[in-house]
């Protein structure tokens, strides 16, 4: 009986098989899926990815199908005698290969992530397409094993496995055509939205540092008068902008945006479809190196943004950085803004930072007026100042700009102060990422002058292309300087960051070994004393573990 009569028991058996098989392989490319959308769904940034974890991940799964094959395998050897008379004994080898799946995909989810996979209607559409190229695949393979050797018979399931690191770059690639379409659409719906408000004032922000952080201060300098809408947390990309114009009302009256960028075009198609009415740029630097491939790209495509602004706006440029200061000069706006330069239209001086926040004399038409917060971190001084620049220019009074930055709060994961149990403090800074971020962090720890341990948890720098080791290797001798304690998480830069650590002498029985946060955290439960301050810098590297 042919296997494909309907009649034929075996061939709905082996559906049934293939459908249990497509299921689990799709929980278990949850980490493949996790990074595409990570990578906003960009292949050559998923091949960076698998370039610089040097494919851990795959051979993670290569080694949980060559292990369950030969499982399989040995399993129909030992049952030769016994599968001729039942074809199910043919299938015990399975369940190692169902045991061992289940368990990878347990310990796989249990890592602890900073940005964790979203079933979005996107991601959701990826997952049906993978699945229906899953039970392809294994159907294949079940006929293939059956009728290629006696002793194959299911094992070539198990082998599935290896073609998820393919599978979800090729899904993501056929399903191109149609995610274009509907992101049109969604695009072209926001820019009719936003025009619909015709009196909305759209506030572009962008830079490689500082855009949450001055975003968030912006909003709250703002609502002491207006009605504002700000972008979330990060979101800065077309969809994620779209996402919150729903919840644009008749009564608002400002917009803040943080525009993202990766690579040169990102700038210009996000302020054509938001069409901001000002802007702002923060610091700008050597950031995602990986796909901008040059300062000079990444200075191009930030400077988009106040190309695409009319004459009559306001833009206010960070001039304390001399990338931004560089973006000034050649910005031909009539009412461009300088911060942080001497005669600029707002400076800070008499600046004193502490373990209690910052105060700073803020200079606006030759006055001086007294300033104090809870942000830690000198570089917010100038995050502070182009949000109380840009409030200025829009009508708040120096005075309720005054108040409003003493009740800033901090950013969530920006230097943002914890108190623990047993009088313990964390500094944590696990969304900063970036050289001259790392810099201040550390400074902010070295103010903890009474802290009984200073202790540095870092996986390093990311995205700085060929940098990465020397830049690392420099990190390693900053840190060396502050801390008492370091605990290297992920072992990608873990080498770097000790060269730099021994170069400075620090003390290798402090240099502390862990594979993920996770096991961090478990550390921390017998390790920490009281008196300790923390210093959290970047856990970015753990999405990629």
């Amino acid at each position: 009986m042919s296997i494909f009569d309907f009649s034929n028991p075996d061939l709905y058996f082996l559906f049934v098989l293939s459908l249990v098989n497509a299921v689990m392989l799709c929980f278990l490319s949850y980490k493949f899926m996790q990074i595409i959308q990570i990578e906003e769904y960009k292949v050559s940034h998923y091949n960076i990815w698998l370039r610089d974890t040097k494919a851990k991940w795959v051979s993670r799964i290569l080694m949980l199908s060559i292990l369950s094959f030969l499982c399989a395998v040995v399993t129909n050897v030992l049952f030769n005698e016994k599968m001729a008379k039942s074809k199910i004994v043919g299938y015990i080898g399975l369940l190692f290969y169902f045991g061992i799946a289940i368990k990878f995909i347990i310990g796989m989810y249990k890592i602890p992530q900073k940005k964790p996979l979203k079933l979005t209607k996107r991601m959701f559409r990826l997952f049906v397409l993978a699945f229906i190229l899953y039970l392809a695949i294994s159907f294949v393979l079940l006929l293939i094993g059956l009728q290629f050797s006696y002793y194959l018979r299911a094992s070539l399931l198990t082998l599935t496995p290896i073609t998820i690191p393919v599978v979800v770059p090729f899904v993501v690639l056929i399903s191109a055509p149609i995610e274009k379409g509907i992101y049109n659409f969604y695009k072209s719906k926001t820019k009719r939205t936003l025009a619909s408000h015709k009196d909305l004032i759209k506030i572009g922000i962008t830079g490689s540092f500082g855009k949450t952080s001055t975003k968030q201060y912006l909003t709250q300098i703002l609502q002491s008068k207006y009605k504002v809408l700000s972008t979330p947390g990060s979101f800065n990309t077309p969809m994620g902008i779209a996402k919150v114009t729903k919840n644009l009302t008749d009564d608002t009256q400002i917009f803040v945006v943080e525009m993202g960028a990766k690579q040169q075009g990102d700038i210009a198609e996000l302020c054509k479809m938001v069409g901001p009415t000002h802007g702002m740029i923060t610091a700008v630097g050597e950031q995602h190196l990986e796909t901008f491939k040059s300062l000079d790209n990444i200075i191009k495509t930030k400077s988009e943004l106040f190309e695409s602004l009319s004459q009559d706006a306001i833009c206010v440029f960070d001039c304390s950085n001399p990338n931004t200061k560089k973006m000034f000069d050649l910005c031909k706006l009539k009412r461009k803004i300088a911060v942080g330069t001497e005669n600029g239209f707002l400076q800070a001086k008499n600046i004193v930072a502490s373990a209690d926040g910052l105060s700073f004399d803020m200079i606006f038409k030759k006055r001086s007026y007294p300033v104090k917060t809870q942000i830690l971190g000198e570089h917010n001084i100038q995050n502070i100042l182009l949000a109380s620049a840009m409030a200025l220019k829009l009508g708040v009074n120096i005075k309720m700009v005054q108040k409003s930055i003493a009740e800033l709060k901090p950013v969530e994961h920006r230097l943002e102060l914890k108190k623990l149990p047993n009088d313990i403090l964390m500094i944590d800074d696990s969304f900063n990422s970036n050289i001259q971020g790392t810099a201040v962090a550390l400074k902010t720890l070295g103010l903890f002058t009474s802290a009984k341990r200073k202790i540095v948890v870092t996986p390093g720098l990311v995205e700085l292309g060929d940098r990465e080791a020397v830049e690392n290797q420099e990190l390693g001798r900053r840190i060396a300087k502050i801390a008492d304690v370091v605990i290297l998480v992920n072992k990608n830069q873990s080498d770097n960051i000790r060269a730099g650590l021994v170069k400075e002498n620090f003390d290798q029985s402090k240099i502390i070994y862990k594979d993920t946060l996770f096991d961090v955290t478990n550390f921390f439960k017998t390790f920490l004393q009281s008196g300790d301050v923390i210093l959290m810098e970047n856990d970015l590297p753990d999405n990629y573990k």
